[in-house]
This record gives C-alpha cells, structure tokens and sequence, in this order.
C-alpha cells in the first residue's frame, strides 16, 4: 500500500459539446434527438507544488435527474450547470486532502445548496461526482498511476469506514476481482421506439451501414445481453415484448435480459399486473427465463417509501434494483432493508459510492450466506472518449462483467468529437474503437467490448479534451440543441 495522495482544486471551468443524435430515442417522458455533455477541467496541486489538470465528462441528461412535469428541459439542463458551479466552488473553498476525503467532506455542503435551489439528490450527486471524477484523474495524471491501480495502492484514501459504521476501512478492496477485467459484454438498450425488426425502420432512418434494428444490432454484433424498457402500459408492453421475445428466439443462442421499469409504476402491484401477465404467455416463457433482474420499476418517490412486499417479489421472481432512487450515499444500504438486492453502478451518481455500494453486497452476502446483493452497470447514452472510457475503467475495476451500452446505436461513432480527438482514440484504443467509414466507432466484436487498454494513468483518458473546441458554458444556450451547426 502508498501513502495517499494529497491534492487541492486551485480552479476549474466548463465546457460544453452538443451531441445530435443518428436515431431519436426515449427513456421515461422525453424523447431525445440532441443533447449536451458537459466537460469540467481542475486544476489540482499536490503538497510538493506540483500542478496537473484532471477531466470529468458526461451527458447533462434532462428528464432523468428531474423528471418533475413543471420543468422543462431546459430547466433541467440550468439546473446541472448550477450544481456543478456550486460543487466546484465549495471544491476551490476547500484546503488540501485525499481525494476520498476530498469527496466526503463536501458532499453535505454540496447537497445542502443544490436542495436549496429547488433541485435533487441524484442531481447533487452528479455535480459530487464530477469533481469527484476529475480530481482522480488529476492524481492518476501526477502519479502516472490508471485508477484500478489508485484503488488498490491506497493512493485515494478510500476509507468505506468512516462513512458506514458496518464496513471495514479497506472492505472494498476483498469486494473486487483479482485484476481489472479485460473485456465485458454490451448490453444493447431496447428503448421504447426503438424498431424490433427490419420492417419497423421508417423512411427517415439513417443510411449509414450500422445496424437500426434489434433484429439486425443481434445478427451483426452477436449481442449476448439485452436491456428492455417498459413504459407502463400493459397493452402496449406485452404486444412489444411478445415481438422482442420473437427476434430474440429467432437467432438461435442464449441472451439475458433485463428489464427497466424506468420509474412508470407508482406502486408494485401495478408491476405485478405485468409480471405475472408475462408468465402467463406462452409465447414469453423463454424471455422471462431469461431475465436477470428488474431495474427501478417504481417512481423514486414510492420506491424508497415503505418495504417491498414479500408476496410481490415472489410473484416477480426476479431480484430488483434500484438507480433513480440511489440519489444519495447511503441509499443502497437503505435499499437493503426495504427488500432491494441490486443497484446500479453509473459515474454520473459516483465512483466512490460504487466501490462502497460493491463492499456493502459482499457484507450482506456474507451475512446471509448468499450472493444475492450485487452491482449492475447502467449508462444508456454514455458517449466517448471521456464519460464511456472513465465509466469502462471503474466497471473494469468492479468486476462487473455485462454493461448498458446504446451510445453507440442513438449517436453515429465519435462524430460528436473534433476530428483530432476521434483519430487520438482509435490510437490509443484500438481494441475498443474501430474505423467507422470516415471516422471511428465502437469496436464490438461478438457482443464484447476489448477494453484492456483503458489502464492508463487516470481514469481512463490519456488525451485531454480539446477545450478549447467546445462551449463556454456562459455561451451556451438550450436551443443550441435545436440546430445543427
């Protein structure tokens, strides 16, 4: 083990891409043809005067963090801006410390004023984490150490014990693998328009040569996992799975699944109605043997209101997890008591909370004997090089072997990214991206991302973005997103 890294944030900026999407997708309430990622730069110096820069990116997603109907998303996308100022202020206001202690002794104070604007948790914590993020790079950068080897050193001063009383201050390290994985599987997003099969794509789908349909991302990508959402309408839901599970048998080999109820049921017998519907159908009993679990199903407001009813999840028969209702550290933990086994690991709600959230599974799993508790990895629109290779490096070091991936099926490769930036990626990364006609893209081969190369010092990136090729967030407005310029 090494000593842990000292640092202080001396500044930070913002800035901002717009990112236009090849297909339009919807999640909950919204569906999106464009949207902004967010860029925060520090600047950290560590006790000996040294000075580096450290990077955090990710999608300022409007209706997921908020999905109230009185804001717009506009509104939504003001709201992460404000955050993300107040996080940085209270970071540049704060001495020198570990990077973990950084994070915890600023997450209240960030809470505090990002509640007092009329925001969220899940919203705090995304400003939390990008500070959070940014800051381990910037001490992966100073040390030239990548972030699988800043966990398991103690160059972080990860210490799960001085924020749950139930962990040992290392109880993280025995929650990880050996080594940070080499490869994981994709798992393909059936979004709620998303065409089923070749017959589904519309007039006005792109004629790009990658895949549109379901039916053609399995045939060409050999997808061995997918993430099917539902929309809470019953009908509709199990006409759409029926015809999912359809295109599934059709390819002749074993594909898991998992389902996101994506906060459309205000109480689980609601979902109950569509579980036990699903078992009953003939034409679903192989897609429900294939489901691995049930992501936030219920409104975050009822999710986390009351214990789960026992009789319900044995009707279920899946475990369930939760991801908007895991807006604040100890959530997870909360969740354990309520009935939850799962929760969702994404950059965007923290690092350090996943690592915590990994060693409070396997403290639960050896209290019951069982291996019930564990961590999924969500990120449906994480794009590169920034969020997607950050998001990959901490997946990789958590062990998690399947992740949500759909970047690359609503977005057309790295051409959101100045031209500089695509070709430093496929060099840097040529297990994991590919030359995508005049441009580049994600590499997947038979439904498996190669992501071996992201050990680099910090997390994951060795380029830094090209700031200066992006938006001053004081210059940048919404209805940039309205054109494509």
């Amino acid at each position: 083990m090494s000593a842990p890294i000292s640092l202080r944030v001396r500044a930070s900026r913002v800035k901002i891409r717009n990112a236009f999407t090849r297909l339009p997708f919807r999640f909950g309430v919204v569906t999106m043809t464009a949207s902004p990622v967010g860029i925060l730069e520090v600047e950290a110096e560590d006790d000996t005067g040294a000075v580096t820069k450290g990077y955090a990116a990710d999608f300022l997603a409007y209706k997921w963090f908020d999905k109230r109907p009185d804001k717009t998303p506009a509104d939504n996308v003001a709201d992460l801006l404000a955050a993300l100022r107040h996080a940085r202020a209270i970071y540049e206001d704060t001495g020198a410390d570990t990077p973990f202690a950084l994070w915890r002794d600023t997450r209240q104070e960030i809470e505090e004023r990002v509640l007092a604007d009329d925001f969220n948790r899940l919203g705090a914590s995304f400003a939390a984490s990008m500070l959070e993020r940014a800051v381990i790079d910037a001490a992966g950068r100073l040390t030239g150490q990548p972030f699988d080897a800043m966990v398991r050193t103690g160059l972080l001063g990860i210490d799960c014990a001085s924020v749950f009383s139930e962990l040992e201050a290392a109880a993280h390290l025995a929650a990880l693998p050996d080594a940070p994985l080499k490869q994981v599987a994709l798992r393909h997003t059936v979004g709620l328009v998303d065409p089923i099969v070749p017959e589904d794509v519309g007039p006005d789908a792109p004629d790009d040569g990658l895949p549109v349909s379901l039916h053609s991302y399995l045939v060409d990508d050999r997808l061995r996992y997918l993430k099917v959402k539902v929309s809470g309408n019953l009908a509709e839901d199990l006409d759409r799975l029926e015809r999912i599970a359809g295109v599934m048998a059709s390819v002749g080999r074993p594909i898991g699944v998992t389902l996101d109820g994506n906060e459309q049921y205000k109480s689980l017998d609601d979902f109950v109605t569509l579980m036990v519907q699903i078992q009953a159908r003939e034409a679903l009993a192989d897609f429900y043997d294939a489901i691995l679990f049930i992501e936030q199903p219920l409104d975050r407001q009822v999710a986390m209101s009351a214990p789960l009813d026992e009789g319900a999840l044995a009707t279920i028969g899946r475990p369930l997890l939760i991801d908007e209702a895991d807006g604040w550290t100890e959530a997870y933990a909360q969740a354990i008591e309520l009935g939850y086994q799962g929760v969702s690991h994404k950059n965007c709600k923290g690092v350090y909370r996943s690592l915590m959230n990994a060693a409070l599974a396997a403290h639960h799993n050896a209290r019951t004997e069982s291996d019930r508790y564990f961590l999924s990895a969500e990120d449906l629109t994480n794009l590169p090089v920034v969020p997607l290779q950050a998001d990959l490096a901490v997946v990789a070091t958590l062990g998690i072997g399947h992740v949500e991936r759909n970047g690359h099926h609503y977005f057309h490769g790295l051409d959101h990214l100045p031209k500089a930036e695509q070709e430093a990626a496929l060099a840097r990364h040529p297990d994991l991206y590919a030359r995508l006609g005049e441009g580049v893209g994600l590499n997947i081969d038979d439904g498996m991302l190669s992501i071996g190369s992201l050990q680099v010092p910090g997390l994951g990136v060795v380029d830094p973005p090209d700031m200066d090729a992006a938006i001053d967030e004081t210059a940048w407005t919404f209805d940039m997103l309205e054109r494509r310029t």
